[in-house]
């Protein structure tokens, strides 16, 4: 079979099919968008209905939702120390601290460290970790060493804020303090000068009256 034999002179001749046309035509009624309504009027896109029952895109779970409790972690093998040995990236240094262990390996802060068994340790050093493996330990005390545990604990920020809360309540009670050691003056004395006032009053219309 080839292009050459094809004979499209039927499919040419076919007519594109008239709607609307009155019912004997087949698609005469409606044009065949079905009954009156919403959906049989151009331009209309209900797109997710479902008659009334929760649609599909809002029964699924959401993506991209961070939680403020999630921990951040770092896994390091002793493969990561022994690396450091070799470029002389911890120098003389006794203890490895967190700290130190954020900035050799580029984390960012307040991460769980953990530390895995990988090649065996060529020099040993006292590190601290947030948890280790059992068989890290092992290697650690094999080399005369050890790996000293620290909790984790998630809360910088906000001990900074219970700082500048606790601060802001103090200064309340100092100025409450301060408000009721100041002394009240006497509603009497504020009178007074109207009294002085009245009596004034009298004296010039006395005199007055005498002039007269």
């Amino acid at each position: 079979m080839k292009l050459n034999s094809l004979n499209l002179n039927d499919l040419q001749k076919k007519k594109r099919k008239r709607i609307c046309r009155g019912i004997g035509s087949g698609k005469g009624k409606t044009g065949g968008r079905g009954m009156k309504g919403q959906k049989s009027r151009t331009g209309v896109s209900i797109n997710g209905f479902e008659g009334g029952q929760m649609p599909l895109h809002m029964r699924m779970p959401k993506h991209g939702f961070k939680s403020r409790s999630k921990v951040k972690k770092t896994i390091l093998k002793t493969d990561f120390l022994n690396f450091c040995f070799e470029r002389d990236l911890i120098g003389k240094k006794n203890v490895l601290k967190i700290e130190d262990l954020e900035m050799l390996a580029k984390s960012k802060k307040n991460t769980h460290i953990k530390f895995l068994m990988g090649t065996k340790l060529s020099k040993g050093i006292n590190i601290e970790a947030h948890s280790a493996s059992e068989s890290v330990i092992k290697e650690f005390k094999r080399v005369g060493v050890e790996i000293k545990i620290v909790n984790f604990s998630k809360n910088k920020f906000k001990a900074n804020k219970e700082k500048s809360t606790s601060a802001n309540s103090k200064n309340k009670i100092d100025e409450l303090q301060t408000k009721k050691s100041q002394p009240k003056v006497n509603n009497s004395e504020k009178k007074k000068p109207k009294a002085n006032a009245k009596v004034n009053e009298k004296k010039t219309t006395k005199t007055k009256k005498k002039t007269k």
